[in-house]
């Protein structure tokens, strides 16, 4: 049985919005790689269009991987022009506003929601979102306001975001490197894998989930039901757990190139079941405990 996977190059855009200047064609990727930890979406942009709302979240953190065509993204530091392989992550808090305006393909990764609080805030309109809705942040009160027996509470200044802030790191993928972007829920490296060689042997993660892009090479993947070759664009998640059980090798000649993301959360405890060896990760900068 094969595993299930998406190319980013390929796949069809099946979602579209079309709203107050704002436009984008889209494919949600997560729930079709039974995504439970990280979602997905490729976007397809216009030339000089946005695709929403220039915006930042609490609680959640997003990065962004550049499919094709030059993007331009606009953050607190103005605006630029991204290239295929561009790598970069919006931290959770304002340093992370960003919106993308075409021409371009790219994929946009989250995590945080739903399993942290969240909310989204939009500097332009001044308003807030979350679960309940969105309101003007203008309509900010006290947490007293209207409870106990002494009246309304005076409002609460509004603390918003500086005007100018320096750029968002980028790194490009396809020209390798470490990616050091300042992540806190996403991490990121890129494995290169010459004729012959392999990453880690089997293993699975318990508290962590973890997708891999193939971005040149036909690495091959075995996985809990077997092995498949993947391609430059597939796009795989390994769940937690044992259904999530992965290696990665490069059986042909060229060389492959692997773009891997993963959560940060901890605990994290991997097991390579045909040594019989667990490593145990309860907390970042803190020792691992290795099994037997």
């Amino acid at each position: 049985m094969g595993i299930a996977r998406v190319n980013i190059a390929a796949v069809e855009l099946d979602r579209t919005l079309d709203e107050a200047g704002f436009h984008h064609a889209a494919a949600r990727i997560g729930p079709r790689l039974g995504a439970n930890r990280i979602g997905a979406g490729v976007y397809h942009a216009e030339a000089g269009v946005p695709i929403w709302p220039y915006h930042y979240h609490h609680g959640i953190e997003e990065w962004l991987y550049v499919v094709a065509g030059a993007p331009v993204l606009r953050e607190p530091a103005g605006e630029r022009t991204l290239r295929p392989g561009d790598l970069m992550c919006f931290p959770a808090g304002h340093v992370g506003a960003h919106t993308l305006k075409g021409p371009g393909r790219f994929v946009i990764f989250s995590t945080g929601s739903p399993r942290r609080p969240y909310m989204s805030v939009y500097p332009d309109s001044d308003k807030a979102s979350g679960p309940a809705g969105i309101l003007l942040r203008s309509s900010a009160v006290g947490y007293w306001h209207g409870e106990g027996t002494h009246g309304p509470a005076e409002p609460d200044e509004i603390r918003r975001e500086p005007e100018w802030l320096p750029p968002q790191p980028v790194v490009n993928a396809l020209d390798g490197g470490e990616p050091e972007l300042g992540g806190q829920l996403l991490d990121a490296s890129v494995l290169d894998l010459g004729p012959g060689e392999r990453r880690e042997p089997y293993h699975y993660v318990w508290g962590r989930e973890v997708w891999l892009l193939v971005l040149a090479g036909t690495p091959t993947l075995r996985h809990a039901a077997g092995e498949d070759e993947l391609g430059a664009g597939d796009l795989v998640c390994r769940a937690e757990g044992p259904d999530g059980g992965h290696e990665l090798r490069n059986d042909g000649q060229p060389a492959a190139r692997v773009l891997r993301l993963s959560t940060t959360d901890f605990p994290a405890n991997t097991c390579y079941p045909e040594a019989g060896r667990w490593v145990l990760s309860n907390r970042s900068g803190e020792e691992e405990t290795v099994l037997p």
